[in-house]
């Protein structure tokens, strides 16, 4: 079963007649057909659309013996033709092959699309490829749907397998962005809860003030009793890029109180290449501090690329060939570094 998570009526219309386009800044949706549709849609630039995959986060093959990234040869064809496969859908859809029907179905052992990860001494990982633009592979191949474009099923999240923990770790999650618990929050806790993570704290930066209520607003009485202690909420507080700023860069916080022992996961995804991306170059440029704090890591890197132009505007930096690279360059660090929505 598909399911959204927090979509208004309007994107209910969307999906049924037209695409669901966004436009701009950030949150901003329009609504496109021949129909002559032109509706606004103003919120939390992550809704998500799907269960998220089931194949599991490890693999049968022996333990690590070093540390190390396979990527698929999927990965590798893109990784060295990034921007000239990715300029058309015909270009890109003639070398890109599906890989969520076997994510979905949630077999024992992934097959040769997927990549895989090694952290000395621990079960080798498994991850989804870096593959097209970035996203479910079945955009514009052949979808050009907002159901496709907002899909998350297309991922390999962490699971208990493959973030081996003693009694004494803890589990955080940093989100940099996050208007309401009902958009992506409520997504990424519920899978991780069901693939045997369950965090102890979630900090939580959203520039625009949305009150305590505001950002609650849906959740069931028992989801909200069980989170909200858990959840510290920086409410009006944007993160910043400044490496001297200990309180609201998220670098610096992962890299504080993330240990590695413990299990910390950071999503990335305010629309402001100006902050995101000094961001994980901080994460890059401090591999040894990285490499024992964090373990996995979701961000939309906007940039420029035909095919993806109208749904992320003016607001973008670098090229197809740049996301492939700093993605390329956490998993060598061994972190989990999956592209967002």
């Amino acid at each position: 079963m598909q399911k959204f998570w927090q979509v208004s009526t309007i994107a209910a219309v969307c999906l049924s007649s037209v695409t669901l386009v966004k436009s701009g800044g950030r949150g901003n949706f329009h609504c496109d057909s021949h129909l002559g549709v032109d509706e606004s849609l103003q919120g939390e630039s992550s809704i998500v659309y799907g269960l998220g995959g089931k194949l599991l986060a490890t693999s049968d093959m022996a333990g690590c013996s070093e540390d190390s990234y396979i990527p698929s040869n999927l990965e590798k064809g893109f990784a060295q033709n990034a921007n000239s496969w990715t300029k058309s859908a015909p270009k890109l859809c003639s070398h890109l092959e599906e890989w969520v029907t076997e994510n979905l179905a949630g077999e024992r052992e992934a097959g040769p699309k997927f990549s895989r990860l090694c952290k000395q001494g621990q079960p080798m990982q498994v991850i989804e490829p870096l593959a097209g633009i970035l996203r479910d592979p079945r955009v514009f191949c052949p979808s050009t749907g907002i159901d496709m474009v907002l899909s998350v099923d297309w991922l390999v999240f962490a699971d208990s397998g493959s973030a081996p923990m003693v009694a004494t770790s803890k589990r955080y999650l940093f989100d940099a962005g996050g208007t309401r618990f009902m958009d992506a929050m409520h997504f990424f806790t519920s899978k991780y809860q069901e693939r045997g993570i369950v965090f102890d704290h979630v900090y939580v930066w959203e520039a625009v003030m949305q009150g305590t209520e505001t950002y609650w607003a849906g959740v069931p009485a028992e989801t909200r009793s069980f989170w909200e202690p858990r959840l510290t909420f920086y409410d009006g507080v944007p993160v910043t890029a400044d490496p001297a700023d200990q309180e609201n860069n998220p670098v610096n916080r992962i890299h504080q109180l993330c240990t590695d022992k413990d299990f910390c996961a950071f999503k990335l995804d305010i629309d402001t290449p100006s902050v995101e991306f000094p961001i994980v170059q901080q994460l890059i440029n401090k591999p040894d501090a990285t490499k024992a704090s964090l373990d996995e890591f979701f961000f939309e890197h906007h940039v420029h690329g035909g095919l993806m132009q109208p749904y992320w505007g003016t607001a973008v930096e670098g090229t197809f060939a740049d996301s492939y690279k700093l993605f390329t360059q956490l998993r060598q660090l061994g972190v989990r570094a999956h592209s967002w929505i």
